[in-house]
């Protein structure tokens, strides 16, 4: 999959009108420059006696790292406490409306006595006003065991004959209103069934597809389903690709390749890795490619389990990643934070490891999972559900099993720039709207942080310069940038303007601009 910034240079339009300092893609990397003592820089090639020469490299980024912060958790806000709540996973969160909208994944103890656990899980709704006091309303869609008061909204009865697993639900914003909502999971199919689509599809088939046939003669594949309100919800019969993926699949409609792109389990060397397939026609995906494994930074038994794959709110061009870790040496799990200008090219920041399970006889102590969605909380935070375990991964399970809390950050602060003494840096040209500029800034009582802006020639904008700039010391979410007293940036419309920064004892998150 080739990335949409292959060979761009600066500079660069600034979509969501910000720098979020989640990797270097906004920091230029410096330029290099060898020159005499009178400060000329003679050409590269040549056969004259070389005078004495001097390193003259220019915004070299010096005294700087990138550091992922870890998340505080919340209480359990979801518990399983309905007949039919056996085991809860797989949670996906959308904040719309002023609503928080939850679905939930449930194992029910009926499932888990018949020993067809896994096949044909229900989702499960729940709602609330503040993300922390939840309602699971009554529906009545179905009945579990005649009782047909219960949040049930998909999964079992109500799914096609394929049933559901490992499920996420999004909100697509390119299609009519009865197909808003889609939801995006694993399902099963007759051997015959598969033998079929072989036939019929040869070349959507991985060359090792006899791993399809896991559940007896019954085969994996990913399915969609559509809904005008997430609460009714219609089946697509088709399989969406065929892919082994027993975890919580993700899929969204990604606005600028105007495209729908999913996340998956793939194997690689028989390690469990993640994968991404884009398409045009949510009704068929290709196979997915692996662009996450367990390589050499992580231990010799760890696998990435799940991808946990969302956008910033508000910002859906910085993309990340809280991918399981499944330590298997321990049998627990682990979340950690990746990040991505576009969902295709991925890194991992120092001290990734953002979500640790508890200690033991903690509700946590098995293992800690990130689910689906990233949304803004009270109280200037920002917050992703995830699941705790209270035994480990492959302990043996007895209901009731799992609940869900909040992990999260104050707003925009989960990984820094940070110079611990002295650090300097530039960043790219970029183009944005409006004449100032905003930080969320962190200092120790000692630091400062000062901002000058530079203009397309290289040279510092007048007025704007490091020695204009009133010092910024303390703690902000959101601190305008003065230059004796003055907040506006003094350049022209779309002009292109990059900034470097001088910063000790701090903690740099964000630019912003209005």
């Amino acid at each position: 999959m080739r990335t949409p910034y292959h060979g761009k240079f600066e500079p660069f339009v600034l979509r969501s009108n910000v720098i979020f300092f989640h990797d270097w893609r906004y920091v230029h990397h410096g330029s290099t420059r060898w020159q005499t003592a009178e400060g000329e820089s003679l050409g590269l090639w040549g056969t004259d006696m070389l005078p004495p020469l001097r390193w003259g490299g220019r915004d070299i980024p010096t005294g700087i790292r990138l550091k992922a912060l870890p998340a505080q958790k919340s209480k359990p806000f979801i518990s399983p406490d309905s007949a039919w709540e056996g085991v809860i996973g797989a949670p996906t969160v959308i904040h719309q409306d002023g609503c928080y909208r939850l679905w939930y994944e449930v194992v029910s103890p009926e499932e888990i006595a018949s020993g067809r656990a896994g096949e044909r899980n229900l989702l499960c709704y729940a709602e609330s006003n503040d993300g922390i006091n939840w309602q699971k309303p009554t529906l009545g869609l179905c009945e579990y065991e005649g009782i047909p008061e219960n949040n049930i909204v998909y999964g079992g009865e109500l799914a096609s004959g394929a049933g559901y697993h490992g499920g996420s639900v999004f909100l697509d914003p390119s299609c009519p209103d009865d197909e808003r909502y889609k939801a995006f999971h694993l399902g099963f199919i007759s051997k015959d069934i598969f033998e079929e689509y072989k036939r019929k599809y040869p070349e959507e088939l991985d060359p090792h597809s006899e791993r399809q046939i896991e559940r007896g003669n019954k085969a994996s594949a990913l399915f969609g389903a559509v809904s005008s309100d997430g609460i009714h919800w219609k089946s697509l019969e088709e399989p969406l690709v065929m892919q082994v993926s027993d975890t919580q699949n993700i899929a969204y409609y990604d606005e600028f390749l105007q495209r729908y792109v999913a996340y998956f389990r793939t194997w690689v060397m028989g390690r469990r890795s993640i994968g991404r397939a884009e398409t045009d026609d949510y009704r068929r995906f290709p196979l997915p490619e692996t662009i996450i494994w367990p390589d050499a930074s992580v231990g010799p038994s760890d696998l990435w389990y799940a991808n946990a794959k969302t956008v910033y709110p508000g910002a859906n061009d910085y993309h990340l990643m809280f991918p399981k870790r499944w330590h298997v040496a321990e049998d627990r799990f682990y979340s950690h934070i990746a990040t991505s200008p576009d969902g295709i090219l991925w890194g991992f920041p120092p001290s990734s490891q953002v979500l640790s399970p508890g200690d033991r006889n903690s509700w946590d102590t098995g293992g800690v999972s990130v689910g689906c969605g990233m949304v803004e909380l009270p109280g200037e935070r920002v917050g992703v559900p995830f699941v705790g375990y209270r035994i480990p991964h492959k302990y043996p399970r007895r209901p009731p099993l799992g609940e869900i809390a909040w992990a999260s950050w104050q707003k925009g602060r989960f990984i820094a720039l940070e110079a611990e003494e002295q650090g300097e840096f530039r960043t790219m040209q970029v183009i944005f709207k409006g004449n100032t500029l905003h930080l969320n800034v962190h200092t120790n009582y000692v630091g400062e942080v000062f901002i000058e802006a530079v203009g397309v020639n290289g040279k510092p904008i007048k007025n704007r310069t490091f020695a204009d700039c009133d010092p910024i010391n303390g703690d902000f979410l959101d601190r305008v940038v003065t230059w004796h007293g003055e907040s506006y940036i003094n350049r022209n419309s779309d002009e292109p303007v990059s900034f470097r920064v001088r910063m000790s004892s701090a903690q740099l998150f964000s630019m912003s601009f209005d």
